[in-house]
């Protein structure tokens, strides 16, 4: 039954890499977007995108990472998630808080993009240790017997 069970959640962690890699790309092409093509790269830029990516990041998380620790107790996969998943969580409010700032005020444009460059390196590097999360889960469960025990140890 636990076997199954983690066979079965492991497509989530397929399904969390591929949405942490959009995660990451999205915030990679916006600022092209919003240079080359003004009227997409808003709706890129838009907050209820973030909150989708978010909300799909978090979900596939929960049904991978969280899940799954309760088995194998891995606090690598879960600590290394919880950072990603936060690092994101903190970039896409300020994302969001700064986009609507932007509007009632002005702002220097070097401390902008200074900014900018900023939460993007913190994004990419949500995203990666989000990724780097679903792989270890990947790896611990490919080490759970039937029993839901784990063979090579409670962590690594």
């Amino acid at each position: 039954m636990k076997k199954a069970m983690v066979t079965n959640y492991q497509n989530y962690d397929f399904v969390g890499i591929f949405l942490s890699v959009l995660c990451g790309v999205h915030c990679l092409i916006t600022p092209l977007l919003i240079l080359y093509f003004p009227s997409l790269g808003e709706n890129f830029e838009s907050p209820w995108v973030h909150a989708i990516l978010m909300t799909l990041v978090g979900w596939a998380f929960y049904q991978s990472i969280y899940v799954h620790y309760k088995l194998h107790r891995s606090k690598a996969s879960l600590g290394t998630g919880l950072l990603g998943f936060a690092i994101l969580l903190v970039v896409s409010a300020v994302e969001v808080f700064s986009h609507s700032d932007e509007h009632g005020h002005g702002h220097g444009g070097a401390e902008v993009h200074h900014d900018e460059s900023f939460m993007l390196y913190l994004a990419i590097t949500g995203s990666i240790l989000l990724v780097t999360s679903h792989i270890l889960n990947i790896r611990k469960c490919k080490c759970l017997t039937g029993n839901g025990m784990c063979s090579a140890g409670a962590d690594s």
